[in-house]
């Protein structure tokens, strides 16, 4: 069985990858005119990749997971410095993606190939990240970590979700849901 903070991780991976896939797929139906871009959609989905990852789930890989990772296999430092770095550069391209798709809605098809394109970077990027963390870093973590540092982390974990109020993690299950669910046809 995985500890807590495994499947916890896991699980944040699943959701932000649900929300990734939607955004692909809601590019790809605008270029292929299926459907009209749903800028308010986009926008919730730009909103929670921007919003999670930061608050919540990079939060419990950077500050708790990864600096015991660090104390236990030191050979896995470069591999965690490029994944922190990469979460730093996530939260960036999230703002560039936002303000690209500002110019998308503003400025009409003129813009909707520079938001499409780092949409898809963006998106391969991210999936490839979680990819590292799920089939390296946490099957490291998993031999390298002891019962009593597993318990600590899901502490650390709870404790972390304890201190965002718990209306702040309601409006992402919100938003989440949102997003997920799939608009319906006029």
């Amino acid at each position: 069985m995985q500890p807590t903070a495994v499947q916890l991780i896991i699980e944040e991976h699943r959701a932000i990858a649900t929300v990734l896939h939607a955004l692909q797929e809601a590019v790809e139906h605008a270029r292929h005119g299926v459907a009209a871009p749903d800028f308010a959609r986009l926008r919730a989905m730009l909103v929670y990749l921007d919003e999670m990852p930061a608050r919540v789930h990079h939060a419990s890989e950077g500050r708790l997971l990864f600096p015991l990772i660090r104390e236990r296999c030191p050979a896995l430092r470069p591999v965690l410095d490029r994944l922190e770095g990469e979460h730093e550069r996530v939260e960036l391209i999230v703002r560039e993606l936002g303000h690209a798709l500002s110019a998308w809605q503003v400025m009409g098809e003129v813009r909707h190939e520079a938001f499409e394109l780092l949409a898809r970077t963006y998106i391969e990027s991210y999936l490839g990240h979680m990819k590292v963390e799920e089939d390296y870093v946490l099957p490291v973590a998993m031999d390298y970590l002891d019962a009593a540092d597993w318990h600590q982390l899901a502490a650390a974990f709870e404790h972390q979700r304890g201190v965002l109020a718990d209306s702040a993690l309601r409006n992402q299950r919100e938003l989440y849901a949102r997003i997920v669910t799939k608009p319906s046809a006029d």
